[in-house]
């Protein structure tokens, strides 16, 4: 394996020096900051006031004092540009914020104020932007502010999240500033500063929390400590000083504790205690904890029925209990015997009974049949609130007979189908046992009005009756009277058994008539704009505060002037919930009294008063559109947009962001988006001018994503020339950091004297997600590794990284990286050592070589103006020294098989050069010589010697031939003697020696040229082309003439066949040819005259081929026929 690879690995804590800050804008610069350009400024720096120890979100001033000497004495016409950079990032960063450049009362003094955000300790870097001149002489430390619930971040001491009812459970905060910098300790704020409280999923409260204590642990987390006593799976809200906190709610789920038999309760099937005959008892069961939570499973109790005039013990043979819920167990049990009884439900082996034991119960004789009984009338569909609706309920044995009931045993619910609201039933019987019939409502109105009314009512469980309640009868009539409009469902049950087979009626309440003195306009303004319509809300409700619908007809708008050209007004409409709106718009201005009536009577309040001013008179709050970077900071003016007449305006009022800190310095707010927040946020504020007029703005905000920041890096790489490295996988070291794991990014990566590629793997580097990695190549010179992916993938591949550098190059390389986003770019880069490896000479020269016109000294074997080819001797090792020219020599010979060879060489190769006579093929070294302006000429069979390459390119330059013979050959020799590269401090590197050889032959005939030999070569390839043209078509004919003659052939045998046919004709075809008269061919001949009389032969020849012409006669030929025929078909 050739060459090596070595990695040197930046740790992630200092990425910071490779990482450059976001290009700024060129707002973020005073615009006369340009205009002189100083040259090594001298100035001092310090702190206003002393002062190096800040809490984050405090002003920090630096004092930039300039020394006189730097500009002659002369500041007042010197323009300079300071900026300040913490961690090597410059200006506004997630170190510092609000960065602003003021001159001083003293021209001699600037001030840079910025504001510390982030805690820690830091170096200050002033720089003079156009000199570069810096200081870096200064040091601050920041402290974390004061603490800021919504940035606080709320965890579970236990990774489970789950409590059991009545134990402690331990909530930790993680307490941070506004920008979010980690406090660890502060003075322990009271129990009253966090509030906790637990809500059900649906959002109904569960539970508040009493707090038992609120301390500082020994990992900086504040600790609450409280204890749920309300079971479910909830969530957790906490509070701090009203703001909620970052993360909150928090899911949890407790969990109920162990069954606790005296809390537990039991509840009647349909709330109803009072049994038929034969029947089942059924009576729920509910678990219950000490908290009172419902306890899931079954578990054993016992049960005992006691008669009550006895005191005794009832058997019960078919006692049940079975889990119908979750925490609820169902006992039931068939009541065979009438009479009063007591219920009690314990547990034997715990002595302990559930709460409110004994639950006492009757049962009764009835034959009441749920199917068969029924109820009918308009109070089972609809109602009026304040109004009498009723229905009646008729009910039957299961033989359809009517079985009567005490009017006690008939039970009625009337409930609202949200749950909220029950009506009480009034119940009257209709027909009595012994078939008496009071008839509707006998009796209820007899008593209307006199004292016997309420000695004849009776009320139990909301229920009311007319008369006794002992009274048996099997029709009853049942009146109520609904407050509340809505839907109600209706339940009938005769004692336990449910009418209508358990289901529900449904009844729908309506409201009642407009009561005047509820109703009520709503909402008003008592300042308006001109020419702006405005909106007035009315509220009709009945008696009972129920909304009235569709009433929006007999609303008006009545302005108290005569003249109401005033106004333009609209009809009511209908809102929701009995709210109605009506829209009016003034025209002028001035004072104005306005009364809204329902039906021609007047809604209080009447009049209304408002005032009716300028649009300019109120304040008018614009929205504002803010953008910060994420893990910065931002501070902003949010008046700075909107109006108000006099210029005064005040913030009132303001909402808080959900996804940073907005904190407020007057009329200025400062944001920080939480962190590892982007994306959109907003809040809004409520402004004010002096006559106290407001308006609503809001303030949206973009957290915008920085670009993927190099997090780490290699410090520098070492690879070797002409060398895929690393030969196995690709370089470690790389990684990206991003916030957005779901967008895709683009990386390129390029190398100013290489390539870079990604390392062939069998490793899926796709992400599970649909994340793929999409690579190729891009940039100016399409040389760029573009990546584009997610940041999960674009990590994976930067593992893959190979470098190949250019052909023959060895040196120092550097590779770029730039990373995008849709909001910038950021770039590093990274120095790469390419180490040179020996290569071989290269020698350029053709095979053959004509030599020109002989001249004194022989044959010049080249010659720039007259030969096109290159003829030279390179060594790439060279091209990378400095100004790619070395002093490394090389070994070069050049010797003829035939002849002699002559070249000028300068004086300082004398001691080197070796030749070769034309009587010895030993290489022999230079005994005399003449020299002429520092060179001499060398002659004999072959020339050697060691110099440079340049040394050996002009000898090659100066070359003659001369010999006898037509052609020679010329052999070229060079050896690098083993020096190739140049280290780091150029001294020369050597290794085993390479060689290269050429040879060339010489020739004095000058062959055939190009243009002539294309010529000649085109004259034979015509004359061949030709031939076979000539010989096709001599083919083609001859084909022909032979298709031709074998056609005749078949049509003289078959007229021969025919002529032997006709001889054989019978006599009768004979006398038919001989009688043929001549009148046929007169006829024939004059026919034709018509048309115009023609020559004899051409009347001769216009016969028809089946008759022949003989004298005045014509004569059949039916030869001529058969001959016609067999022609027609050869055709074919």
């Amino acid at each position: 394996m050739r060459g090596s690879v070595e990695v040197f690995y930046r740790m992630p804590w200092f990425a910071i020096w490779i990482v450059l800050s976001v290009s700024a804008t060129a707002d973020d610069f005073p615009s006369e900051g340009f205009r002189v350009k100083v040259s090594q400024p001298r100035f001092a720096v310090s702190w206003l006031d002393d002062r190096s120890i800040y809490q984050a979100g405090d002003a920090a001033t630096v004092r930039i004092k300039l020394l006189d000497n730097s500009f002659n004495g002369n500041l007042s016409t010197v323009k300079l540009y300071f900026s300040v950079s913490v961690c090597w990032q410059k200006g506004n960063s997630s170190y510092i914020s609000a960065v602003f450049l003021y001159v001083g009362e003293d021209s001699s003094f600037y001030n840079i104020s910025f504001t510390p955000i982030r805690v820690g300790e830091f170096s200050l870097i002033v720089v003079e932007d156009f000199s570069g001149v810096s200081d870096s002489s200064l040091h601050f430390r920041v402290i974390a502010g004061h603490i800021y619930p919504s940035a606080c971040l709320p965890s579970w001491n236990n990774v489970a999240e789950e409590v059991v009812t009545g134990m402690k459970a331990f909530l930790l905060v993680f307490a941070k500033d506004a920008f979010g910098n980690n406090i660890s300790s502060m003075e322990v704020p009271s129990k009253d500063y966090f509030i906790l409280s637990a809500t059900y999923q649906n959002g109904s409260l569960a539970e508040n929390f009493n707090l038992l204590s609120c301390t500082w642990n020994e990992l900086g987390y504040f600790g609450i400590e409280f204890i749920p006593t309300i079971a479910g799976s909830l969530l957790l809200h906490i509070c701090g000083d009203n703001q909620t906190l970052n993360g909150s709610p928090l899911p949890f789920l407790v969990k109920p504790g162990i069954l606790n038999i005296s809390n537990s309760i039991a509840r009647w099937k349909y709330e109803i205690n009072s049994l038929q005959i034969f029947s089942k008892l059924e009576i729920f069961i509910y678990q219950k904890d000490q908290f009172g939570n419902s306890v899931p499973g079954f578990y054993p109790f016992d049960a005992r029925v006691v008669q009550k005039e006895t005191g005794l013990s009832v058997p019960v043979a078919d006692l049940s209990f079975e889990v119908v819920a979750y925490g609820v167990q169902l006992l039931s049990f068939a009541v065979s015997e009438p009479g009063e009884f007591a219920l009690t439900i314990f547990k034997t082996k715990l002595n302990e009974s559930i709460s409110n034991a004994p639950y006492p119960f009757s049962v009764f004789v009835g034959y009441c049949h749920g199917l068969n009984s029924f109820a009918n009338g308009s109070g089972l569909i609809k109602s009026v609130a304040g109004r009498v609706s009723y229905f009646t309920v008729f009910l039957k044995d299961a033989y359809w007979n009517p079985s009567p009931v005490e009017a006690e045993k008939l039970y009625v619910q009337i409930f609202s189908r949200n749950g909220s609201f029950v009506v009480g039933p009034i119940i009257f019987p209709l027909r009595s046992i012994n078939g008496t019939s009071h008839g509707p409502f006998t009796g209820f109105r007899e008593s209307m009005g006199n004292t016997e009314f309420a000695v004849g009512m009776a009320s139990k469980k909301l229920r009311t009756f007319i008369g006794r309640s002992t009274i048996q009868a099997s029709e009853f009539r049942v009146t109520y009277i609904p407050e509340k409009s809505g839907d109600y469902e209706i339940l009938l049950f005769c004692g336990n058994i449910p009418l209508n087979n358990g289901s529900s009626y449904f009844m729908k309440a309506s409201s009642g008539i407009v009561d005047i003195s509820k109703s009520r306009v709503v909402n008003f303004q008592s300042k308006v704009k001109k020419l702006e319509q405005l909106e007035v809300f009315v509220q009709l409700v009945d008696s009972y505060w129920n909304f009235v619908s569709s009433l929006e007809a007999y609303l008006n708008l009545h302005f108290q002037e005569k003249n109401n050209s005033h106004f333009m007004r609209t009809d009511f409409l209908e809102n929701k919930d009995g709210l109605y709106v009506g829209y009016y718009t003034p025209r002028d201005l001035g004072n104005y009294n306005i009364c809204i009536s329902f039906a021609e009577k007047f809604l209080d309040p009447c009049p209304i008063e408002f005032h009716v001013y300028e649009s300019k008179y109120f304040p008018e709050a614009k929205n504002d559109s803010i953008s910060v970077w994420e893990e910065e900071s931002v501070i902003f003016d949010v008046l700075s947009n909107d109006y108000a007449l006099e210029g005064q305006l005040s913030v009132v009022e303001f909402s808080k962001p959900h996804h940073g800190s907005l904190l407020q310095y007057g009329r200025m707010f400062r944001y920080t988006p939480f962190k590892g927040y982007f994306g959109n946020d907003s809040f809004t504020y409520t402004i004010s001018d002096v006559n106290n007029n407001v308006d609503l703005g809001t303030a949206f905000i973009s957290v915008l994503c920085k670009p993927p920041q190099f997090s780490s890096l290699p410090l520098h790489l070492n690879v070797t020339e002409d060398v895929m490295s690393p030969q196995f996988g690709g370089f470690p070291g790389f990684e990206i950091m991003y916030s957005d794991s779901e967008e895709n990014i683009s990386l390129a990566i390029n190398a100013k004297f290489g390539s870079v590629y990604l390392a062939p793997t069998h490793i899926d580097i796709s992400e599970p997600m649909g994340g793929m990695l999409s690579f190729g190549r891009g940039g100016r010179k399409g040389k760029d590794l573009v990546l584009t992916g997610r940041i999960g993938i674009i990590n994976d591949a930067l593992q893959l990284i190979q470098y190949l550098s250019n052909e023959n190059f060895y040196g120092e390389d550097i590779i770029s990286l730039y990373a995008t986003n849709i909001n910038g770019v950021q770039d590093s880069h990274v120095p790469v050592m390419v180490k040179p490896i020996n290569d071989p000479p290269i020698i350029r020269v053709p095979k053959l070589i004509i030599l020109g016109n002989d001249a004194s000294d022989g044959f010049q074997i080249f010659d720039k103006q007259r030969d096109a080819f290159e003829f030279s001797v390179v060594d790439t090792d060279i091209f990378h020294y400095p100004g790619n020219r070395s002093h490394l020599k090389v070994m070069f010979s050049v010797e003829l098989n035939d002849g002699l060879l002559s070249t000028t060489l300068p004086v300082h190769l004398i001691k080197t050069i070796e030749l070769k006579t034309k009587s010895s093929n030993q290489w022999q070294p230079l005994q005399t010589y003449v020299t002429i302006a520092n060179h001499f000429i060398m002659k004999g069979k072959g020339v050697r010697f060691k110099g440079t390459i340049a040394d050996s390119n002009n000898a090659m330059q100066r070359l003659f031939y001369q010999g006898a013979g037509l052609d020679a050959m010329l052999t070229i020799t060079i050896n690098d003697l083993g020096n190739y590269g140049c280290s780091s401090s150029c001294t020369d590197m050597v290794s085993f020696p390479l060689s290269a050889e050429a040879t060339v032959k010489l020739i004095k005939r000058r062959p055939l040229s190009s243009t002539m030999a294309f010529l000649l070569g085109s004259a034979i390839f015509c004359e061949i082309a030709m031939l076979f043209l000539l010989g096709g078509s001599l083919l083609f004919f001859i084909c022909k003439c032979m298709n031709a003659l074998q056609k005749e052939r078949k049509i003289s045998s078959s007229i021969t066949k025919a002529i032997c046919r006709e001889e054989s004709y019978d006599s009768e075809n004979e006398k038919f040819s001989a009688s043929t008269s001549l009148s046929f061919a007169r006829m024939h001949f004059r026919e034709r005259s018509r048309q115009g009389i023609r020559s004899d032969e051409s009347q001769e020849s216009e016969l028809p081929l089946s008759y022949q012409a003989i004298g005045d006669y014509v004569q059949y030929n039916p030869s001529c026929i058969e001959m016609q025929r067999l022609r027609q078909h050869g055709n074919d």
